[in-house]
């Protein structure tokens, strides 16, 4: 069973998301939050396989979040889910060793297959 973290501010995204898991990988253990400050506790004691991390989000942005996540000692494999087509976002995310990967929104199931297969 792979457990995956969904972080995104927009609870419809989460939804729609979680479903695509689902359908790609059923019985997956999913957990979502809608606040980086929340995920952020949650991971000082847990390790999902994945995270989908949104870029814009409130009070603690994608980019705060994968500072202070740097300095976890153990990381799950972190992929940005966002709707940034810019490609300055993509070279920095991609700095971080934790993050594998960047998606543009919308995620769909070839995408979330591929990606869920690779952990």
């Amino acid at each position: 069973m792979k457990k995956i973290l969904l972080l995104d501010d927009d609870p419809i995204n989460n939804y729609v998301n979680q479903k695509f898991i689902e359908k790609t990988h059923p019985g997956s253990d999913v957990t979502e939050f809608l606040e980086a400050g929340q995920a952020l506790n949650y991971l000082k004691e847990n390790t999902p396989d994945l995270i989908f991390l949104d870029i814009d989000l409130p009070h603690i942005n994608g980019w705060q979040f994968l500072h202070q996540y740097q300095h976890f000692p153990n990381k799950s494999k972190i992929v940005i889910l966002t709707s940034s087509i810019d490609p300055t976002d993509k070279e920095r995310a991609l700095a971080y060793d934790c993050v594998e990967g960047f998606i543009v929104k919308p995620l769909n199931s070839r995408i979330t297959r591929t990606e869920l297969e690779k952990v």
